[in-house]
């Protein structure tokens, strides 16, 4: 009975053995090669193996790549946003420049700046400042030592033909370069600046047009080279504004513009009368 029950333990014991053999391949299958391989495997094919695919490895210092799918990279690779700073001072304003009789606009401009350091009488000298006109444009702009001190708007002569003043009665403007050479008040344009026309050339061109009979006859004699131009208000403001040109050759200014060229510009100040 002995060896009975010592031979039946011992098969029960190599059959297990052997049924322990047999499902070792199976268990083992799939899933072991898949996790012990060194291939890299697919979702799809670790969902088959019924294991969970290994987890990226990131080497220090290797920067995050971004593959497309959506979620935020690695913990360790995320950067630090940088802190933005705000201003805390406030911008330098502008000067105020204030002009004894002037009126200036918001912005002062280099003229006027320059104007506001002075501090001695060359104000008054005239070679501090100079006028230049446009016609075309109605501008009339002055200059300090160089640098643009205002612009003014203006209108001129009423003449319909272009160009330089040529004779007496063509009311055009002249065109050149001229100086103030007298200022004084007016009834009706408020104040008047003279100016040195005719100049020589005026002179000149006056001469040769009337010896070659190009200058009309008045009574049987040629009209002379004509004068009394300068810089004054006006009496007619709303011509002023739309620009419509009706003097009989002056250039015409806004009242309150007069009165301020009339306390800034000395006599023999540069006027330069452009197309």
């Amino acid at each position: 009975m002995g060896r009975i029950a010592g031979s039946i333990a011992a098969v029960l014991v190599a059959a297990t053995i052997v049924m322990m053999c047999a499902r070792a391949p199976a268990l083992a299958g799939p899933a072991a090669w898949l996790a012990q391989g060194t291939t890299p495997i697919t979702a799809t094919d670790a969902e088959k193996a019924g294991v969970q695919p290994p987890a990226p490895y990131y080497p220090p210092g290797q920067k995050f790549v971004n593959s497309g799918i959506p979620g935020p990279p690695p913990p360790d690779v995320l950067e630090t946003p940088t802190p933005t700073t705000t201003p805390t001072s406030m911008p330098t304003p502008l000067p105020q420049v204030k002009i004894d009789g002037v009126r200036t606009g918001r912005v002062p401009t280099p003229g006027q700046l320059l104007f506001a350091k002075t501090r001695d009488i060359a104000f008054m000298d005239p070679l501090n400042w100079s006028v230049t006109i446009f016609k075309k444009r109605h501008q009339l702009i002055v200059y300090y030592k160089g640098r643009l001190f205002k612009d003014y708007h203006a209108v001129f002569g009423r003449s319909f033909e272009p160009g330089t003043k040529l004779w007496e009665g063509d009311r055009r403007t002249p065109e050149g370069v001229y100086a103030i050479v007298e200022e004084h008040p007016s009834r009706r344009w408020d104040w008047f600046l003279t100016l040195n026309y005719p100049n020589a050339l005026d002179r000149y061109r006056y001469e040769q047009m009337r010896d070659g009979g190009e200058v009309p006859n008045e009574d049987g004699r040629p009209v002379g080279v004509g004068g009394r131009i300068g810089i004054h208000g006006t009496d007619e403001p709303e011509l002023n504004r739309g620009d419509i040109n009706w003097t009989t050759g002056c250039i015409s200014v806004d009242d309150e513009d007069i009165e301020e060229l009339k306390r800034l510009l000395p006599k023999g100040t540069l006027v330069i009368i452009n197309p």
